[in-house]
């Protein structure tokens, strides 16, 4: 049974435009899939549908085999709890050191007073201590998130997705607005979290490069509708232009 299952998923926006068209397909438990796309072919628009920040028009997202298109309040919040997002913007507290700053994905576990107070059990510390060491940010863990690169930042992020205790993390164009050395580095910590964890990881990237470096599988989308799925590998300079448009040339990101 896949971890993650779509049928036939449309997306329909108030203004008639169309984000998603019948999109199948399957996610497989420990999987690293990429999505990719033009701009506005669909990648975020999947994502948020995953998730439940969009709600789909029609179609179905399945989680380990449950329906999870409609379901609301209680249900929805322990099935977000299973879904870890990261996103392009880093959505960090500044001012925050960035053992705060991972702690907040373990608000969901503890009472909201702790939360107020900032007075997390000793458990959920080392909890946060071991996950910044996933992504390489232990000795940063006292500092001030201001202080840090974009990169870094991005891994504190990942790090704070972590602690949901996620079975699946959603990355949605998390290196486009990084240099190329940083975008490997992020990616790097997120092959880690799939490799080391076992984590199933999806996620939305621009460059066919990394997708050729890191994902284990590739689903691209044009204009809201599953052009190609299958190897990085089996993407062809014809398939490209199909995926990309007849006047579109690959940038490599070393």
């Amino acid at each position: 049974m896949p971890l993650i299952e779509v049928r036939n998923l449309t997306k329909v926006f108030p203004n008639g435009v169309i984000g998603l068209h019948e999109v199948s397909l399957q996610v497989g438990r420990g999987e690293f899939l990429a999505i990719i796309g033009l701009s506005g072919s669909g990648k975020s628009t999947l994502l948020r549908c995953l998730n439940r920040l969009v709600e789909p028009t029609s179609g179905q997202v399945l989680f380990a085999g449950q329906d999870v298109t409609h379901i609301r309040g209680r249900e929805l919040r322990h099935y977000r709890r299973n879904i870890g997002m990261i996103f392009q913007q880093f959505n960090v507290i500044e001012r925050r050191t960035v053992l705060e700053n991972v702690l907040v994905g373990a608000l969901g576990r503890v009472a909201v007073w702790r939360s107020v107070m900032g007075n997390f059990p000793g458990e959920l510390v080392e909890e946060a201590i071991r996950n910044l060491e996933v992504v390489g940010l232990a000795e940063k863990a006292r500092d001030r998130v201001r202080t840090l690169s974009g990169g870094q930042k991005q891994r504190v992020a990942i790090a704070r997705a972590l602690m949901q205790r996620p079975q699946a993390l959603l990355a949605d164009e998390p290196v486009a607005s990084l240099d190329p050395a940083t975008a490997h580095s992020v990616m790097r910590y997120l092959e880690e979290v799939n490799q080391r964890l076992g984590m199933t990881i999806v996620c939305s990237l621009h460059f066919l490069s990394l997708v050729r470096r890191y994902a284990g599988r590739v689903i691209a989308l044009r204009g809201g509708r599953v052009a190609f799925e299958g190897p990085p590998g089996e993407i062809t300079d014809e398939r490209f232009r199909h995926i990309y448009g007849e006047e579109a040339q690959e940038v490599e990101i070393r």
